[in-house]
């Protein structure tokens, strides 16, 4: 089975340090909702079977079924919102549209990251009859067995089914039947349990890295060009946001993948990845992951960052994870990551942080939890000043 990794590895060995920051070809931003945007073992549309060398190349249209074998699949909705396909699943494309955009999941399960949702952007999920709209950036579960059900990790989301209409938050699902009836369950479960769930993380690590890599490429190149959004519902191009950034999906060649651009200020995913845009990728606070031997700079949430962990067996070899920042340092829970675990800060409370000056004292962090990197070597020193320094137990500068 090819692995995101490995992929990465390969088009990455030997290029990747002098080539990620010099692509300007890099920024032709031309994905709309249904890209088939990753593709992991077997998986077909309409029947046709597809490979890894067709993902950026393919769209899923109106009434299109994506089905998976012994794979799995990504699929790009509105910027910032991945549709993650698990292995033995079936998805079908109800509506491509930026303002109206549609899927259906009729076997297996999948995941939905929400990370930005635009004002005009309407994300609807169909299981068994039911619709689920999806109203607050998070982390979103459906799955399509026997006993259907739709969950909210984090976020908020409204299913209706008939007449019934229930309003779920996070760490709560509900059965998809006539009763409709929400109820809580342990979403830490999800970690290690759940193989799409671990996939997840994994991909996020290196939707975060290619972002990464796009924005500062973006910003070096000069570039100020537009992507698609709610404002021109995908009539196309045009220029908004933070000198002039508009927010969509990059193609990113060194990646074999589209990288979300935000248009403004930061984003934080559900797994404590970041998504800067380029007017302000010089502030992201980042960690390492090693690719083809490599370390790859990665951004990080740094009130929420991301739990290192063994568990995963399809998680790439990391280098012990670095606090670092460009330009300023970071407090571990300050005004630029905000006090959510996701969600957005804009570039003006980024550019007030920076202002502020690095943080004196700091925060101890924690060595297991959301609140820091757990595993030997990963905590923060207490008394730290946060981004700005290496963690304690060997991590390197």
């Amino acid at each position: 089975m090819v692995r995101a990794w490995q992929r990465a590895a390969r088009v990455a060995a030997g290029v990747l340090a002098a080539a990620v920051y010099a692509l300007p070809q890099t920024y032709t931003i031309s994905a709309r909702p249904g890209v088939v945007n990753y593709i992991e073992g077997s998986a077909s549309i309409d029947d046709r079977p597809i490979t890894e060398k067709v993902a950026g190349k393919t769209f899923l249209n109106a009434n299109d079924t994506l089905t998976t074998g012994n794979g799995k699949a990504e699929v790009l909705l509105t910027p910032g919102v991945f549709l993650r396909v698990g292995a033995d699943s079936e998805i079908r494309m109800i509506s491509p549209s930026l303002t109206k955009t549609s899927v259906e999941v009729t076997k297996g399960e999948i995941f939905v990251e929400a990370n930005e949702l635009a004002k005009d952007n309407d994300i609807e999920i169909l299981d068994h009859n039911a619709t689920t709209k999806l109203l607050k950036p998070g982390l979103y579960r459906f799955s399509a067995s026997d006993t259907p059900v739709a969950g909210v990790i984090i976020g908020k989301a409204e299913v209706s089914l008939g007449e019934r209409t229930v309003s779920l938050g996070k760490d709560h699902q509900t059965v998809l039947d006539a009763e409709l009836k929400p109820e809580k369950f342990d979403a830490k479960k999800q970690d290690g349990a759940d193989d799409l769930y671990a996939w997840s993380k994994v991909r996020d690590e290196y939707a975060a890295a290619s972002s990464y890599a796009s924005a500062r490429t973006a910003l070096a190149s000069g570039y100020y060009g537009g992507g698609y959004g709610s404002g021109l519902a995908g009539a196309g191009l045009y220029s908004y946001g933070y000198n002039g950034y508009g927010p969509g999906w990059a193609w990113n060649p060194m990646w074999s993948s589209y990288a979300w651009l935000p248009g403004e200020g930061a984003f934080f995913s559900p797994f404590g990845y970041g998504f800067f845009s380029p007017g302000v990728i010089g502030y992201a606070p980042v960690t390492y992951i090693s690719v083809a031997g490599r370390p790859v700079p990665v951004a990080v949430n740094a009130a929420h960052p991301p739990v290192v962990t063994t568990a995963v067996g399809a998680r790439p070899t990391s280098h012990p994870p670095i606090y670092s920042a460009s330009g300023m340092t970071y407090r571990g829970n300050g005004p630029v990551v905000g006090s959510g675990a996701v969600g957005h800060v804009s570039t003006r409370s980024i550019a007030a942080a920076a202002s502020s000056g690095p943080s004196s004292g700091g925060s101890s962090g924690s060595s297991s939890g959301g609140a820091g990197y757990s595993g030997a070597g990963a905590a923060r020193s207490s008394g730290s000043s946060g981004m700005g320094h290496a963690v304690s137990g060997g991590g390197r500068r």
